[in-house]
């Protein structure tokens, strides 16, 4: 990304951006945007090592970028990340909620009770712990701007996905309701769906041949980059989307009008020869879309 493609849309603003703590990832890649667009950004995640690696990498290259971990859906972390942004930078206007994952990968006619609650509450509960935080700490003073990461997983039917699904369907509709409550305070609540990405969390599919069998299956023919996400992010939170709330945005290279129900997660993919192997499990690390 060029910032002269784009100018510094988001120069004098802040923003927290979770789930920022590999590369490549959907909210390392979302921070580095904000920050070359001129925003001052805190990043999160709940690993510190890498996170602390991220901030390192970001100050390198002359961006404003502080850590501040923790499990963004424990405790007073979300304050913290509310705190952080106000005493350093002196606002907050701009979040992206990237935490989530597929915490259980398998039959919903064999998951637990305690593996669909915790998939559910991955995926939707720091979210939602954020944005009251955020609130609290001024973000609709000046008119914010929130996008939450979802998926095209609810778009989909892959067995192996239910809890996963079920957990980014909760996303899609507290997206749709906090746009609908948080709209005369000013506050916008967007979503990007993508669909499979270049991430850490799955390496495993693309690693092999760079993503050439997986994105043949994709109606563009490639699958999705952490920087189209990032870009479709910038866009939902600048002012160019000054009218634009509550909308759920696919990012995936077609998938979501494509014929067929292709996922990577399917049992025939995985572990299949010459399918996909089958995923390491991540947690908060980012989405493993779709």
């Amino acid at each position: 990304m060029d910032e002269r493609t784009f100018g510094r849309r988001f120069g004098g603003k802040v923003a927290i951006v979770t789930g920022a703590s590999t590369d490549p990832g959907i909210g390392t890649a979302a921070a580095r945007r904000l920050a070359r667009e001129g925003a001052s950004v805190v990043i999160n995640a709940r690993t510190e090592d890498r996170l602390r690696a991220t901030e390192r990498a970001l100050v390198a290259e002359g961006l404003a970028v502080v850590a501040c971990p923790g499990d963004a859906g424990e405790g007073d972390v979300p304050t913290r990340l509310v705190e952080t942004a106000l005493d350093r930078f002196g606002r907050l206007d701009l979040l992206v909620n990237a935490v989530g994952g597929a915490s259980y990968i398998g039959s919903a006619l064999e998951m637990g009770r305690s593996e669909l609650l915790g998939t559910l509450a991955l995926n939707t509960w720091p979210a939602v712990a954020l944005v009251q935080a955020a609130l609290a700490g001024g973000l609709a003073d000046a008119g914010g701007a929130v996008v939450n990461i979802s998926s095209g997983s609810p778009k989909k039917t892959t067995p192996s996905m239910a809890a996963y699904a079920a957990g980014k369907s909760a996303l899609d509709a507290l997206t749709r309701t906090l746009a609908h409550e948080l709209g005369s305070r000013g506050v916008r609540v967007n979503a990007v769906c993508p669909g499979l990405t270049r991430t850490e969390v799955t390496r495993p599919i693309w690693q092999d041949d760079d993503g050439r069998g997986a994105g043949n299956h994709q109606l563009l023919g490639r699958i999705t980059e952490p920087e189209d996400v990032a870009a479709a992010v910038a866009f939902l939170l600048s002012d160019e989307a000054a009218s634009i709330t509550g909308v759920l945005l696919d990012v995936d290279a077609g998938n979501h009008v494509a014929d067929g129900t292709w996922s990577p997660f399917s049992p025939s993919s995985i572990g299949a020869p010459g399918g996909t192997p089958a995923l390491p499990d991540r947690g908060t690390t980012g989405p493993p879309s779709p």
